[in-house]
Parts: structure tokens; sequence; C-alpha cells
């Protein structure tokens, strides 16, 4: 998958407290539920009439293959953007979550498949394409199928298979084969008297093609009715460039400073290609919009080509991030362009007047590289703000932070209070670890720690 050039997916929200509504006590429920949904197959296949007459590699293999069914169905539903799930775990987990599961669920079919060809070799015949009965064909083509899926997902990039092409055949090849599973299954038949069965393998498919329908049905519908269009497209430091969008005939999306929306730029609500991108601006202004960000595959290079005027569409707000102590001053480590959602906050505490203290730590590689650069230097006279610049390539005659954010850098710059404050960290995976890091051991609990990393999307 292309790589988002902001951090715009969301990690997983700090737990809020430990309520029952609080997000650690819905993370705790949603995995629960998912356990449950994947492990009952198992229970189903033990309770079944004729389980007893089965061999016990035949009945292992019948409850890891429902299993794999289950899998294969929620798989549909993880990439929802359905904020149910995504406020409590973040929409980055929710893919990572995917990705990984996509191969488990490969290997679980995999293995239904041998452990039946192991308990009896006859059954290899199932494995002849043209002359096996239709339903270990639609097996066979369910596990192919997923097969190739899992291939491109991981080797897309090598394969120079572009974005657009592989997310059409990333939607296709899921829904096919979750079809041929469902198909499968139906024409096996052994488990299709146990009522538990019937209403599960229901629920899932009914679950699958609802999720479906509202990532790629609903949710373009909802952004083709508020529209944006390109105010000025405007070259920042760094290679960042910034689109400025204006509502158009609306009042705007509502957002909060850290939250992102997925851009479209295509005419149609329905095209494939969207990525996701930080707002950058005032949440003050939803009308008045800013996204930036910075080339570096085909699509974030193709929105430096877009013309005053031009139509885009946005499906947000998303992202988790809610501060844990919400009149609390603010920790914000910045990597790069990860200085997108930063400018969200600061911008939104400017309008506000809010004079709460903030340090801000902005890594970066050279000083031109320094996105905003000017217009942070002028919010420190609007906010009580202290500017950290920290250069892994400085000029000779840098007498500024120099290297990498870590625990003494972070030690020699915070005050001696911030256990207290809120945190926010933003930038690439190593750097928002090794900040994360450095900020628990400077006392700062878990809950008061949020990031973000740029993510696969």
């Amino acid at each position: 998958m292309e790589t988002a050039p902001v951090s715009g997916t969301a990690a997983p929200a700090a737990a809020r407290g430990s309520g029952p509504g609080s997000p650690a006590a819905q993370r705790v429920l949603w995995v629960a539920v998912y356990a449950m949904l994947v492990l009952a197959p198992m229970a189903f296949v033990a309770v079944a009439p004729d389980a007893a007459r089965r061999s016990g590699l035949t009945n292992a293999s019948d409850g890891i293959g429902f299993s794999a069914l289950a899998v294969l169905a929620l798989q549909l539903g993880l990439p929802a953007r359905l904020r149910l799930f995504t406020r409590p775990f973040g929409v980055d987990v929710l893919l990572r979550f995917h990705r990984l599961v996509g191969g488990v669920a490969l290997a679980l079919a995999l293995l239904h498949v041998v452990l039946l060809m192991v308990d009896d070799p006859d059954r290899l015949s199932l494995l002849d394409p043209v002359d096996a009965p239709w339903r270990a064909r639609a097996g066979l083509l369910c596990v192919v199928a997923l097969a190739v899926l899992v291939a491109l997902s991981l080797w897309r990039r090598p394969l120079r298979v572009p974005y657009e092409a592989w997310r059409a055949s990333h939607l296709l090849l899921g829904v096919l084969v979750v079809a041929a599973a469902v198909g499968h299954v139906v024409g096996v038949g052994g488990y299709a008297g146990v009522g538990a069965v019937q209403a599960t393998v229901a629920a899932l498919v009914v679950l699958g093609a609802a999720a479906v329908f509202a990532l790629r049905v609903a949710r373009p519908f909802a952004a083709a009715g508020r529209p944006y269009r390109v105010d000025r497209v405007l070259d920042e430091r760094g290679g960042a460039t910034t689109l400025r969008l204006r509502a158009d005939g609306h009042a705007g999306i509502a957002f909060s400073p850290g939250q992102f929306a997925w851009l479209k730029t295509a005419a149609s609500p329905y095209a494939l290609e969207e990525h996701p991108f930080s707002f950058a601006s005032s949440a003050a202004r939803p009308g008045a919009v800013e996204l930036t960000v910075k080339a570096v595959g085909d699509f974030t290079a193709s929105v430096r080509a877009l013309a005053p005027g031009a139509r885009v569409l946005l499906d947000g707000p998303h992202g988790s991030f809610v501060p844990a102590r919400p009149t609390a001053p603010y920790v914000l480590v910045a990597g790069g362009i990860g200085i997108t959602p930063v400018m969200s906050l600061l911008r939104t505490f400017a309008d506000a007047g809010d004079r709460r203290p903030l340090v801000l730590v902005d890594a970066n590689r050279r000083w031109d590289d320094v996105t905003f650069r000017e217009e942070l230097d002028e919010l420190t006279r609007r906010l009580d703000l202290h500017l950290v610049h920290v250069l892994s390539e400085p000029p000779e005659d840098w007498t500024g932070e120099r290297g990498r954010v870590d625990l003494r850098l972070l030690a020699r710059v915070l005050p001696d209070d911030v256990a207290g404050w809120n945190a926010f960290v933003c930038g690439p995976p190593p750097m928002v670890t090794a900040a994360v890091e450095a900020l628990r051991a400077l006392g700062l609990p878990e809950e008061q720690v949020h990031a973000e990393r740029f993510a696969d999307v």
C-alpha cells in the first residue's frame, strides 16, 4: 500500500479512565466480541448432531474452516471506517490488524484443506479444478483468490501494481473470497441443519455486505453532498504542498484538532483513489480548511497540479485524539510532515486566544526542510509556545538541538512538571516510538500520551 505522506491515520487513543464507556473498556469489549465470533464455530462443530461419527481431524478441519469464514467476513468490516470501531482503536490500528489477519485467514484456510487430506488421502481428488464437485471447486477458488489477495498486498510495490488497480482488485478479490467461502459451506451442507451455524453464516454475510456498502456507497454519497473547492495551492518548505479548500454550498465539516479526512480528487465520488491527510487548519473555521501534503507517491505528487476551483471531496472527520486533560498544557513532538496535525492544534489555540503553556519539539533533517518555519516563529508571539527545532543534518553554524529526539533531548527541553501535561506525537514510526518511550520515562502516564504514526493506506 502507498505510504500516507502525513500521519492522518491515528494510533489508538490511550485509555481515558476505566469506566464502561472509556476507550479502554470499549477495546476490551470489541476484542471479546471478535474472539467470540471467530472461535464460536469450534463449539458449533463440537455440538453438531453427527460430530461423533466424524474423525477428530475432520471435526478439527471443519471447525477451522468455519473460523476462517468468520475471519474473512469480518475482514470486510475492518476497513469500513465505522466510528463505532475507529474511536476506541484508531483507523491505523484497524488497518494494520486487517493486513495481519489476511495472512492468518489464509493460513486457516490452508490448514482446513491439509487436515482433510491428511485424514483421508482419497480426498485429494477434491482438488481437481475440473472434475471435482462444485462445492469443492468453490472452496478451491476461495483459497486461490485469498492467496492472490494476500500476495498482492505484500508485494504490490515490487510487482509495480498501480495503487488504483491494486485497490480495485483488493475489493473484488475480497468479495469473491467471501462469496466462494459461503458457497463452499452451503454446498457441503454438513452443518446446515444446525441453527446456530445457519444464523452465524447469515449474520457474517450480512455484516460483510453492509460494511462494503457503507464504505463504497454510503460514505461516498454523503461526501458528494458536501463538496469543497480548491481555493489556493501553496508550496511549502520541505517539499510540501498546502491545499486551501473552501466549502461549496455548506458550512463545512466540523472537526477537532488532530483529526484527518480522506481526500478524493476524482470527479466521481465512487472512484477508488483517495488518501488520508490531517487537517492543518484551525478547527474554528471548518468552512475553510487546509491540508498539507508531501509528495511521496503518484497521488500526492498530483495534488500540486490541482487548479483553483477544482472540486474535491472529504470523507471525515476521522481520528481518535481526545486530550486526557482538556485544560492542561501540551508537549508536542513532530517529525517532518508530522507537523501538520500539530499546526491544527496551534492554530486552533491561537484563534481561541488560549495561552496555556506549550512546548513544540519539531524534528527535521535540514533547516530548509522545516515546514511552516516562519509561521511557527509567528505563533511563538501569539501563544505561550516554547519552540525547539531539532536538526539531524544541521549547518555548521547551528547552535540549536541536533541529532534525534530521545530521552536526553526531551529531558533537557521539557519542564520539570511535564507529568501533568498532555502529549501529542506525530511522525515516522521510529521517531514516534522513541518519543513515546521517552515521555513515559519522564513520568507522563500512558493515558496522557497520544501518538500518530505514518501508515501504509
